[in-house]
């Protein structure tokens, strides 16, 4: 998997342990394969995201750092609505909510970052 570009340690905190949840979440309910294909897709994000950075300045820097956990989110809730079936759907949509709170969370936090022009 690519490694996102952070804008600090802070920032790396709080956007890697949404991912790692996010990923383990879906690496639980998938097959290998389908897991694989997920990855793939999540590459493409921290793609854009990384080269979002690249003209990173200070007018669009909130939008910057909330590229990687709305568009990993909107990814995430398709997978496992791609995936629900009667007998994974409580799972499944217990997993949507919390991933769904701890969004709120981190997208609070975020909001606290300031831009450093250094």
């Amino acid at each position: 998997m690519l490694k996102p570009i952070y804008a600090s340690a802070e920032h790396e905190v709080i956007v890697s342990e949404y991912m790692n949840l996010m990923i383990s979440f879906v690496q639980e309910t998938s097959s290998n394969n389908k897991y694989q294909n997920f990855l793939e897709v999540v590459n493409e994000i921290i793609d854009y995201h990384n080269r979002y950075g690249e003209d990173m300045f200070a007018e669009n820097w909130n939008d910057w750092l909330l590229v990687l956990p709305i568009n990993l989110s909107v990814c995430c809730n398709g997978y496992f609505a791609a995936l629900e079936t009667k007998r994974n759907a409580e799972s499944l949509r217990t997993y949507k909510v919390l991933l769904d709170r701890y969004l709120e969370e981190l997208v609070e936090s975020l909001s606290k970052l300031k831009f450093k022009n250094d």
